[in-house]
């Protein structure tokens, strides 16, 4: 069952300790709320549906003066959930990207070393695209200013996919070392 973005991200976050609904929200505006948002309206209707799935489960922790709260954990369903997600090869986001590898210590380095360089393939294919089309401006030759913002994106999406082909070389790198020194 194909579910939204959040629901992965809570289920990641429980794979990394228990946690109540206020503690998953701090978690990710601490973590990944730089490159991801969920809305707090998401995270509670999301570990709804993760316990009635039977992919997380939850202990009420009374503490004097303070009302209870729920502290949610993942079952090993969840975690078959989470991994199967993780496994998927759908980077096409780079914020769905991110948050594979941010939640990469569940897998084997291997598998993430795999989904890098599969990601550097499909930038290093609209590096090309985009360098094709660059062969027929010439910032020299550019008459109207549509043809000069039609320049300014293209520029934006050769600048951003050789980053993007960098960033994967260095990642790919660190995650080969990683994998030869354990």
């Amino acid at each position: 069952m194909k579910e939204n973005t959040s629901y992965y991200v809570i289920l990641g976050i429980l794979s990394l300790g228990e946690c109540s609904g206020y503690d998953i929200k701090k978690k990710i505006g601490n973590a990944i709320g730089y490159f991801y948002k969920v809305s707090n309206g998401q995270i509670y209707p999301v570990l709804k549906k993760l316990v009635s799935q039977k992919y997380a489960d939850f202990r009420v922790e009374k503490s004097e003066g303070k009302p209870y709260r729920k502290v949610y954990s993942i079952t090993d369903q969840g975690f078959a959930v989470l991994k199967e997600w993780l496994d998927s090869r759908d980077n096409q986001h780079n914020n769905e990207l991110l948050l594979k590898l941010y939640f990469g210590s569940v897998q084997p380095i291997s598998k993430n070393i795999q989904m890098i360089d599969e990601y550097k393939k499909i930038k290093e294919k609209h590096l090309e695209a985009y360098d094709n089309i660059a062969a027929y401006f010439n910032p020299g030759t550019i008459n109207t200013p549509q043809e000069y913002y039609s320049y300014f994106t293209l520029r934006f999406g050769q600048v951003t996919a050789k980053a993007y082909i960098d960033w994967c070389s260095e990642v790919e790198s660190i995650l080969q070392e990683m994998d030869k020194g354990k």
